[in-house]
């Protein structure tokens, strides 16, 4: 049996992955993230939390992922992570920060939090954000997205171990779908925004997803526990096996306001 620790749930991931026909690409170059993006889908939304043109993104803090069908080559899937160093995570949200640095420059104003301040968890340190999550057509409900936001978690604690929180930002048509838990491996969804939303251009109902980190190393310990002795099955297999074993565990109430 492996050790419980990020390298080697990555590295299991990874061969999970390679046996299931795919391969992964490690970028640090998330202007190649905006640009590949772009071209996939170009009337769509990109995630200005993971655009350098209002960040400064580098090798130092962080980097995407692309999986790769390796019968062909070509990107089925991808997810971005950022580290942060916050005192108050929500504060950025409301200010706007996490999306566009310096938004007064950019003429974004805050929002209005969708609930009291004192309903949120008091997220701060060294915060691992992710975004930017797309998968296919082609490939989509076989367990990639499963995968890959808990890949992107674990390397977030191989590359910054003293990382406290992991975060997202979620709509709220997938929040009603169950994905932030079923799907993502977040423990809390919280409203945070009920209003016209500057990085959608819409007026949305968003949710910051959250889990501490004690709760991702458990989280990595339970799901390697049934990845590595599965390892010479499709991804989707193993991803409906981990959702048919959590199936009765208790869901934390979803905080709506």
């Amino acid at each position: 049996m492996l050790q419980r620790t990020p390298q080697a749930f990555i590295n299991t991931c990874f061969s999970l992955l390679w046996n299931s026909g795919y391969s992964v690409t490690i970028d640090m170059d998330m202007k190649g993230w905006v640009q590949f993006r772009s071209e996939i889908d170009p009337h769509g939304c990109v995630n200005a939390a993971f655009n350098p043109d209002f960040h400064r993104l580098e090798a130092d803090n962080s980097f995407w992922l692309a999986i790769r069908r390796r019968s062909d080559g070509q990107i089925i899937a991808c997810i971005c992570d950022r580290l942060i160093e916050t005192e108050d995570f929500v504060e950025d949200q409301r200010t706007m920060r996490l999306w566009y640095g310096d938004p007064g420059a950019h003429g974004i104003k805050p929002i209005q939090l969708a609930q009291p301040r004192s309903a949120f968890p008091f997220v701060s340190g060294k915060v691992g954000h992710h975004g930017g999550l797309w998968v296919d057509k082609s490939e989509r409900h076989n367990g990639l997205a499963w995968l890959l936001c808990r890949i992107i978690r674990a390397m977030t604690l191989q590359r910054w171990p003293d990382t406290s929180w992991h975060c997202g930002t979620t709509l709220e048509p997938l929040v009603l779908k169950g994905l932030p838990h079923n799907t993502y491996g977040y423990t809390r969804w919280d409203l945070i925004v009920d209003e016209y939303f500057p990085v959608t251009g819409e007026n949305d109902r968003a949710y910051m997803t959250s889990i501490p980190a004690e709760q991702m190393y458990r989280q990595i310990a339970d799901d390697l526990s049934l990845i590595e002795v599965n390892t010479n099955k499709q991804v989707g297999d193993v991803v409906r096996l981990a959702r048919e074993r959590h199936c009765d565990a208790t869901v934390p109430a979803m905080m709506v306001g």
